[in-house]
């Protein structure tokens, strides 16, 4: 080789492997340009909503209890995702400020309050299921040691240590402070206050370790430290007990509504309205109520009790001031004012006619959401929810004059080939038929609800003699089994099964299992009849 050729082996060794590295880095720089492209794509295809959510006990517990509704709001609405904020009361009007929130659950009272400095609005009501009874209602609870037998009355509390959260609690400070004011009692003055933070299980370890001698804290909280295994219920006692019909957990104060959902001012209607629809169609008791201990939600509820209140408190915003004289307000602003008058006067024409459009808008949005809320979209007929409140309603007050009522599960049979051949266009038409038909069959004051698939609940009140019930029974079976309009050609016949109150049941889930078991007995028999539920035949 000749010393050219070694010089021109020597200069490639330098810069060859030189070049690859500068190939290399650029391909590695424009792949990284697309991954950031991909990601900042996907960041904005979906919109993260943040919740943020009292904790009035441990931060990690209420990130645990609410994850699972905000995975369902997640599933339920398109493009958006939905995150818990475990917050305490102080830490939420620093959030909120910041614009760092977008929805809202915490207490009634304190709603109220940055309802007023921020401007969220209420869209929902928590209803909770505790012990087989809904309630939408809660309170607050003044216990002692049980073996404190010289504190059992709200005056005996006068002279103790008392332990609560925080002065801002609704629930487990100002419904007992409202209470004890109530019965004589200031506790600012005649008690010893100490105040030990969340969660509410603090309050609880002090009285138990008798570093206070009285505790504060909300409904609910007892129960379900007992059911943790942290306290054994029988080493406590309720001060002034209270028996609310109703209502499961033990109580010392009046209930007051469960906890609002809001939405900041910032949310658009589009997606409050999506999010509030999302939760009035929740399954009932499903996996995310469960997990946060609730049944379902409401349309929201009323908040007057708790504003009276906080009137009578003068808690923030009714808080009073000074008057001004009307005579200093107009000798000192009169040329402000007299500009402000004017230009009023020009923009309330125009605020006018955009304030009426708005308030037709809002009115057939909150049509449109109790409708979705109480009725079943396909056949028009009641929903599980709706039914839920008129099962109730009239065993209510079947109990109360003694009559006899019918509850009937009807399953379609037949339904599923129809559905199997001619498709699901089909098959709803053929739900709407029935479901019509089920409807003119019955008598004015019952009703028929759609349980789901092709089952229908019928709910007869009124049936003392077990005629009526047979008349009626071959009347509905009589219509649903005629040749059907949205199928010609075809026809359906029904199996129901009948459970009757008081004989077979009380109350309405058990109810509602027994004709679920006379139905199957029905369909085993060859269908197009219907059974009475007998416990012997069980």
């Amino acid at each position: 080789m000749s010393m050219l050729d070694g010089g021109c082996m020597q200069a490639w060794r330098r810069v060859g492997p030189m070049r690859c590295r500068v190939r290399g880095m650029a391909v590695l720089r424009s792949l990284t340009w697309v991954l950031l492209c991909l990601m900042a794509s996907v960041a904005c295809a979906e919109q993260v909503y943040r919740v943020g959510v009292t904790s009035f006990r441990d931060k990690a517990v209420t990130l645990q209890e609410w994850g699972p509704t905000m995975a369902f709001l997640s599933a339920q609405v398109a493009d958006a995702r939905f995150e818990v904020v475990p917050l305490t009361l102080p830490e939420f009007e620093a959030a909120l400020a910041r614009r760092e929130l977008d929805f809202v659950l915490t207490n009634p009272q304190h709603y109220i309050v940055v309802e007023a400095r921020f401007g969220v609005s209420r869209v929902a009501t928590l209803v909770k299921r505790e012990n087989g009874k809904l309630v939408k209602q809660f309170g607050g609870v003044v216990f002692t040691r049980s073996d404190r037998r010289d504190i059992r009355r709200l005056e005996d509390v006068r002279g103790h240590r008392i332990a609560a959260v925080d002065r801002t609690s609704f629930a487990a400070f100002l419904l007992q402070y409202d209470l004890l004011k109530v019965a004589g009692v200031d506790i600012d003055r005649d008690c010893q206050l100490g105040f030990f933070g969340f969660p509410q299980d603090l309050v609880v370890r002090a009285v138990l370790d008798k570093r206070a001698d009285v505790g504060f804290v909300r409904t609910g909280v007892l129960e379900a430290m007992a059911q943790e295994g942290k306290i054994d219920l029988a080493s406590l006692a309720v001060v002034n007990p209270l028996s609310a019909q109703d209502f499961p957990f033990l109580i010392s104060t009046e209930l007051y509504p469960e906890w609002p959902l809001a939405a900041a001012p910032h949310v658009s209607i589009d997606i409050t309205n999506k999010v509030v629809a999302a939760l009035l169609l929740m399954p009932p008791d499903g996996p995310a109520a469960r997990s946060a201990r609730y049944y379902r939600w409401s349309t929201p509820l009323e908040y007057q009790r708790v504003q009276a209140l906080m009137r009578r408190h003068r808690i923030y915003p009714y808080d009073s001031r000074e008057p001004i004289p009307l005579s200093d307000v107009l000798r000192e602003y009169s040329v402000p004012i007299l500009a402000g008058v004017l230009a009023l006067s020009l923009a309330l024409v125009v605020l006018y006619v955009r304030t009426h459009r708005l308030n037709v808008a809002l009115k057939r949005s909150r049509q449109t959401l109790s409708e979705m809320a109480h009725s079943d979209a396909l056949t028009g007929l009641p929903n599980r929810n709706l039914l839920d409140d008129r099962l109730a309603f009239t065993l209510a007050k079947a109990q109360r004059s003694g009559t006899r009522i019918a509850v009937c599960l009807l399953d379609l049979d037949g339904f599923k080939p129809i559905n199997d051949q001619w498709g699901h266009h089909a098959g709803d038409m053929v739900l709407r038929e029935v479901a019509g038909r089920l409807s003119a069959a019955l008598r004015d004051g019952d009703t028929v609800a759609r349980w789901g698939g092709d089952e229908f609940v019928l709910l007869l009140e009124g049936v003392a003699a077990d005629w009526q019930l047979f008349e009626i029974m071959k009347r509905v079976l009589a219509a649903v089994s005629q040749d059907l309009d949205a199928c010609p050609g075809c026809r359906v016949t029904a199996s129901i099964g009948v459970s009757l109150y008081p004989s077979d049941a009380r109350e309405g889930g058990p109810l509602l299992q027994h004709a679920d078991q006379a139905m199957y007995e029905a369909k085993k028999e060859g269908g197009d009849r219907f059974v009475v539920y007998s416990a012997a035949g069980d």
